[in-house]
């Protein structure tokens, strides 16, 4: 690898580096601000109301029983004495529901819980709720459970495999189901659901920590009866997943996070539920033998979420889609995940680090491609592309796979990568625009400079052309400024040059170099002149009239006898950006340029003398007062020039 192209390659590295470090930083800064904590609320919220909005409705085998205001009303006294629950469980059975999973606190005994005791042993699929009371929370009026109710629960605790148990919150002590209610349960499981810091429903906790083992919640207990799951099969990874090994050998993966919960995995409104069932009208059932066949049809081979939503019940909460939305149908819509859990989009899952880590490669290398890419088209279109298509595997993730999408991160880290980038790819131009002005202007007019950045032609790449050359050199000068001060020397070039450089320039004319007292310039390049050799000697003739100007300025000054000697010659020649990897000059090379240079050496003091071939071009413009012929090094022939008259 050479070495200019290995200092390309570090430098652009400086660049990219210095812009990664700005848009990982101010991202960053927008990750502690909780600006995008607020933008992935933001974007689950419009997936949950698209998933809610679509197809997809809650898997059939579950049926939702309301107790409401009306069933409050018609029940009246039977459930107060709770004879109404009897009744509800012993329908339930009798229409071969497969879990009955009660979502109401039975806290103390009432009259006929003897009956309704009895018909939730004797069905034997039953999940009657608890409300955990964490141990960071214990303190009055919760107290530690007594030694009875320790072992009346300490059935209904799971012993699972557990591989990395995280942050499982732990439960100090539980609000149970009077005692008899508690040990006639198949499970005992908790309620317990906590919105989000703006009042949201999007996850809910499946375990509680207690002595050593787990109860489980409402949903997931239902489920597992409902699946015949064996307790000790189950397997946590917190931060991952909670496995359900079902008998044919597959496995139900729940996504959890640390603390053990699951996005709550809605599918359909509260209002689009039609497998609801009013509590009352299944109570009524059992004295009604055509009611019970309605209702047998309803429940046959389900499991049934039991739940009171009347007004004066406060167990709703506000989600995505819903403002009021009552919270047994979280208990449902886990129960509905578990049993769809072989799906693709059964459960809500996140992406995972790797994919993250991925992302944001592939990110960076392709920010890294398009900020060096000259095109601004191309580099806009570029990040546009990479955007858009995040964007389309971010959807298709969701769509297909039911993954959150992981979104403001990585958008907002590649927009500030696009920011950063072209400020510093304008602050460059910029930059590089002074400097190429501030060059063109030694060799342009300012008008043609800035039409050679207006028309982007600055890389003069070299080419074959014919032009128009012209030198120019002060008769004398060496011998004269041999015993003069530097500064009376540079005094004096510097006017003389300036105003020799103005009247090229004033004629369209280029000039190559300075050579101390000596102009290269030529005419008809960067840009085309149909009339170059005709310019050359009009600023030619005004370059003599000028400086007999100046002379009569400086000889009383610093005593030079000021005239100048010009050369001008036609012919094709190389022209363009020559030179090293370290030195680069816009310039002109051949042979019509040595010639140009003995015109200047054999022109008269104060004349011009010009070729044949600028004689035939222009002598119908101007007076010639001589024909001469020269010896010029490298040409074995005499050479006929012409002397201009100025």
């Amino acid at each position: 690898m050479s070495e200019q192209l290995q200092s390309v390659i570090k430098d652009r590295l400086k660049s990219f580096i210095c812009i990664f470090g700005i848009s990982f930083l101010v991202t960053l800064f927008f990750n502690s601000s909780g600006f995008i904590h607020f933008w992935n609320r933001a974007i689950y919220d419009l997936c949950i109301k698209n998933r809610v909005s679509g197809t997809e409705k809650r898997n059939p085998f579950i049926a939702t029983i309301d107790l409401n205001d009306t069933g409050i009303n018609v029940l009246g006294e039977q459930l107060d004495t709770r004879r109404a629950f009897a009744d509800i469980i012993e329908v339930l059975e009798d229409s071969n529901v497969s879990v009955a999973a009660l979502d109401f606190l039975f806290r103390t005994e009432k009259r006929s819980d003897t009956d309704f005791t009895s018909t939730v042993e004797r069905m034997g699929y039953t999940v009657i709720a608890a409300l955990a009371v964490e141990k960071k929370m214990m303190s009055p009026p919760y107290a530690a459970l007594s030694k009875t109710d320790q072992d009346l629960l300490r059935r209904h605790v799971w012993n699972i495999n557990v591989i990395e148990k995280g942050k499982i919150p732990q439960a100090g002590t539980f609000l149970l189901p009077f005692p008899a209610l508690t040990e006639a349960a198949a499970q005992i499981a908790h309620i317990n659901m906590e919105p989000d810091s703006d009042g949201i429903y999007r996850k809910t906790p499946l375990l509680y920590e207690w002595n050593g083992g787990f109860i489980p919640s409402l949903g997931l207990a239902a489920a597992v009866l409902h699946l015949g799951i064996d307790i000790e099969t189950i397997e946590l990874k917190a931060g991952e997943y909670l496995a359900l090994p079902l008998y044919d050998n597959e496995i139900i993966r729940i996504p959890i996070d640390e603390q053990g919960r699951m996005f709550i995995p809605y599918k359909q409104t509260w209002k689009d539920d039609k497998q609801r069932l009013s509590f009352h009208t299944i109570v009524e059932a059992k004295n009604n033998d055509d009611l019970f066949s309605s209702v047998f049809n309803d429940l046959n081979g389900r499991t049934a979420i039991i739940a009171e939503i009347s007004t004066d019940q406060k167990d709703y909460g506000p989600t995505a889609f819903e403002q009021l939305y009552p919270l047994s149908g979280v208990h449902a819509e886990v129960l509905s995940g578990i049993l769809d859990g072989l799906e693709n989009r059964s459960f809500i899952g996140t992406a995972s680090l790797l994919f993250k880590l991925i992302s944001l490669l592939l990110i960076l290398l392709a920010a890294f491609f398009l900020v060096n890419i000259k095109k601004e088209l191309v580099y806009h279109f570029g990040f546009l592309f990479i955007l858009i298509l995040y964007s389309g595997v971010t959807v298709y993730r969701w769509q297909n796979n039911a993954i959150l999408p992981w979104f403001a991160f990585p958008v907002i880290f590649l927009s500030f990568l696009w920011i950063t980038s072209f400020v510093n790819r304008l602050l460059k131009s910029y930059r590089d625009k002074l400097l190429m002005r501030n060059a063109l202007s030694r060799y342009f007019p300012h008008a043609l400079a800035e039409r050679i950045l207006k028309e982007r032609k600055t890389d003069l790449t070299p080419s074959y052309k014919e032009l128009t050359i012209l030198f120019s050199d002060i008769a004398g000068f060496t011998k004269w400024s041999s015993d003069k001060s530097p500064e009376t020397v540079h005094q004096f070039l510097n006017e003389y040059l300036e105003s020799m450089a103005e009247i090229i320039f004033s004629h369209g004319g280029t000039i190559d170099k300075f050579m101390g007292d000596g102009i290269l310039a030529f005419y008809g390049d960067p840009f085309d002149m149909p009339n170059h050799t005709e310019q050359a000697l009009r600023s030619a003739i005004a370059m003599q009239k000028k400086v007999r100007e100046l002379a009569e300025k400086w000889k009383p000054i610093v005593g030079i006898d000021l005239r100048i000697r010009i050369g001008i010659n036609i012919g094709k020649v190389i022209v363009g950006n020559l030179g090293s990897k370290t030195r680069i000059e816009y310039t002109v090379i051949g042979a019509a340029v040595n010639l140009a240079q003995r015109m200047e050496s054999n022109a008269p003091i104060g004349g011009i003398l010009v070729t044949t071939e600028v004689h035939e071009k222009v002598k119908d413009k101007f007076t010639f007062s001589e024909k001469r012929s020269i010896e010029a090094k490298g040409y074995g022939e005499p050479i006929e020039a012409y002397v201009v008259s100025a």
